[in-house]
């Protein structure tokens, strides 16, 4: 739903529409897939970019920013790799998306965190339409977990599988005519 509002507001001025990088996108991914299995041992760089499909040598970086920001930890040798430095249940979405790709406005003059003055803030009939659009969309970020995330993916991949014929159950047979 917030995707589609955000998408048809950027298309006011006819401009290709408000997106989330592919760097923000790859580093949620990467977030999401060490919170599912935050108990298990560290991760290869290698096992997060199979399982979220991101190529390695992108996600390097990509893991790299997130450890320098204290979002995860790292241990060499062949039982290392990355994991979180604090529980799921304690980053948002919205702390990670602010790493990667800055603030959450869609235009400077209502950042919060990243504000540039405008000479017609105080006139300006779109300010507070833009204001709405960023308040909801850092609503929804703040209070999204990688806790809450893993748990909808838990749950998801479990009403997928429940979906899927497994090998032992066949889909139907037909009924022989005689």
């Amino acid at each position: 739903m917030i995707e589609k509002i955000v998408y048809w507001l950027s298309r006011l001025n006819n401009e290709r529409p408000m997106r989330l990088s592919t760097k923000g996108e790859y580093a949620s991914r990467a977030m999401l897939e060490l919170s599912l299995r935050q108990a298990a041992a560290p991760l290869h760089i290698r096992e997060i970019s199979a399982a979220q499909d991101i190529p390695e040598k992108f996600l390097e970086q990509i893991l790299l920013q997130l450890k320098r920001a204290g979002y995860l930890r790292s241990r060499k040798g062949p039982h290392g790799g990355y994991s979180l430095a604090r529980p799921a249940d304690r980053i948002s979405v919205a702390e990670v998306i602010r790493v990667m790709d800055g603030p959450l406005a869609p235009i400077d003059c209502v950042s919060v965190t990243a504000h540039e003055f405008c000479p017609r803030e105080a006139f300006c009939g779109l300010r507070g339409l833009w204001k709405e659009t960023r308040d909801a969309i850092a609503a929804i970020l703040e209070r999204t977990t990688f806790a809450d995330l893993a748990h909808r993916t838990a749950k998801a991949k479990a009403v997928f599988s429940d979906r899927r014929p497994s090998p032992s159950r066949p889909r139907s047979q037909k009924k022989a005519s005689s």
